[in-house]
C-alpha cells in the first residue's frame, strides 16, 4: 500500500512541477461572459481611471488564454478609449469596456440616489446578456450617506436574490466587500457630513472621530455582506463571497481622492478578481454544498452601526481517505477530464478547507492515508 501511495504521489507532484515551469495557457473553451456590477468604483469615475479594475480582469484572464466578453448596460462604444498603458510595465493593452457600473448609485434607490436594483430591473440587462459570471460590488454610497446601515444587509440580500433569479443556474455570482475610505481628503470631505455630528445634531465630531466612524461603518457593512452571502449559500450553490477590501491596504496610496481607487488600487483589485475567477473557471473553487447560517444582529449608535456576527458551527465526523481517493485526485491534478470531481468530491478533497484543490491537498491526503494505515 505504501509503495502504491508513494508512486502516485511522485507522479502527481512531478507533473504539477512541470506545469508550473511551463505555465501553459488555460483551456479557453467557450467565450466567458462577465458582467461587473457596481457604482463609480466599477465605472471608473474619471477618464484617468477609465476601465477601473475591469481592464485588469480582462487583460489578465485573456493573457491566461480565456476568451472573455465583458457585458453590461454600458459598452465599449462610449467616449473613453478602451486602451491602457501600464506605467509599471510599459505594456499597452486593449480591453472590453462593457460594464454595469454607475456613479453615485446605491444598493436600492432612496432620496436623490438611484439604485442598482432598480436599474437592473428596468433595463433587463441580466436576461438579455445572460452572463456566465457576475461580480457585484455595491454599498459605498450607502456608507457615504450613512443611510439606514442597520438594514443594508437586507437591501443587499434582495439585490442578490434578484440577480440570482435572472441569471442561468449554471452562472456564478460573486459578491464582494467594499474598500476602506479616506473621508478627510479635500476632494470628498463634504461627502461625509453625516459622520461629523451626532444623530441629533447636538454634538459635532472632529476629523479623527469622523474617520473612525466611517471605518467602523465600513467594517460593519462588510460583515453584513459576508453574513448575507454565507446565509444565502445554503440555497444557492452558485453564490460566492469575495473580499476586495483585503487588497486595498493603504487608502493614502491606492485611492486618488479618498473614495475612488487610482490605477495602483485598481490593479490590485483586478489582480485579485482575475485570480479568483481563474480559480473558478479552472475548477479550483469548490462548489457550495451547504453552509451554516450566519445570523447578524445590528445596533445603531449615533451615526454608525455595530454588527455582531454569530456563526453556528457543527461538528462533523473526520473524513476518511482511501487509496482510491488518492488515485482519482492524482488523475484530476494531471488534468484528465474523465476524472472530473463532483461537488461532494471537491469538498472532500479540499483537505485544508481553503476552497481549492491542488497538490497541497494531495500531499496532505497522502499523509492522512499513511497515518490511518499505521494506526
Amino acid at each position: 500500500m505504501k509503495k502504491i501511495i508513494s508512486a502516485i504521489s511522485a507522479s502527481a507532484l512531478a507533473v504539477s512541477a512541470l506545469a508550473a515551469v511551463n505555465a501553459p495557457a488555460a483551456d479557453t473553451g467557450d467565450t466567458v461572459r462577465i458582467m461587473c456590477i457596481g457604482d463609480s468604483i466599477t465605472d471608473g469615475y474619471t477618464s484617468d481611471y477609465a476601465g477601473s479594475y475591469r481592464k485588469f480582469i480582462y487583460n489578465q484572464l485573456t493573457g491566461k488564454g480565456y476568451s472573455i466578453d465583458m457585458v453590461g448596460n454600458k459598452d465599449e462604444s462610449g467616449e473613453w478609449l478602451s486602451t491602457y498603458t501600464d506605467p509599471e510595465t510599459g505594456e499597452t493593452f486593449s480591453y472590453d469596456n462593457a460594464n454595469t457600473g454607475y456613479s453615485g448609485y446605491t444598493i436600492k434607490s432612496f432620496g436623490g440616489r438611484m439604485g442598482i436594483y432598480e436599474t437592473l430591473e428596468s433595463s433587463g440587462c441580466l436576461e438579455t446578456t445572460s452572463p456566465d459570471i457576475v461580480t457585484l460590488q455595491i454599498g459605498t454610497n450607502d456608507v457615504i450617506d450613512c443611510y439606514e446601515m442597520d438594514s443594508a444587509g437586507e437591501r443587499l440580500g434582495s439585490l442578490v436574490e434578484y440577480i440570482l433569479a435572472n441569471i442561468p443556474e449554471t452562472s456564478a455570482l460573486f459578491v464582494t466587500t467594499i474598500p476602506d475610505l479616506d473621508p478627510n481628503r479635500e476632494d470628498v470631505y463634504n461627502w461625509f457630513g453625516n459622520y461629523r455630528h451626532s444623530a441629533d445634531w447636538q454634538v459635532q465630531y472632529d476629523d479623527e472621530t469622523a474617520e473612525n466612524n466611517v471605518k467602523q461603518t465600513i467594517k460593519d457593512y462588510n460583515a453584513q455582506v459576508e453574513a448575507v452571502v454565507k446565509e444565502m449559500q445554503a440555497q444557492h450553490s452558485n453564490l460566492y463571497f469575495a473580499d476586495v477590501n483585503s487588497v486595498i491596504t493603504d487608502v493614502k496610496t491606492q485611492l486618488f481622492d479618498g473614495v475612488h481607487p487610482n490605477n495602483t488600487g485598481y490593479k490590485a483589485m483586478g489582480t485579485y478578481w482575475a485570480g479568483m475567477l481563474d480559480n473558478y473557471l479552472g475548477g479550483t473553487i469548490a462548489p457550495v454544498t451547504g453552509t451554516s447560517t450566519a445570523a447578524t444582529t445590528n445596533t445603531t449608535t449615533n451615526t454608525t452601526t455595530t454588527a455582531v456576527t454569530t456563526t453556528t458551527t457543527t461538528t462533523t465526523p473526520e473524513t476518511v481517505y482511501h487509496a482510491a481517493d488518492l488515485v482519482k485526485l492524482c488523475h484530476y491534478l494531471l488534468g484528465e477530464k474523465e476524472y472530473a470531481l463532483t461537488g461532494e468530491e471537491f469538498h472532500k478533497y479540499d483537505t485544508d478547507g481553503n476552497g481549492k484543490v491542488n497538490t497541497f491537498d494531495f500531499a496532505e491526503m497522502r499523509q492522512l492515508i499513511v497515518r490511518d494505515q499505521n494506526k
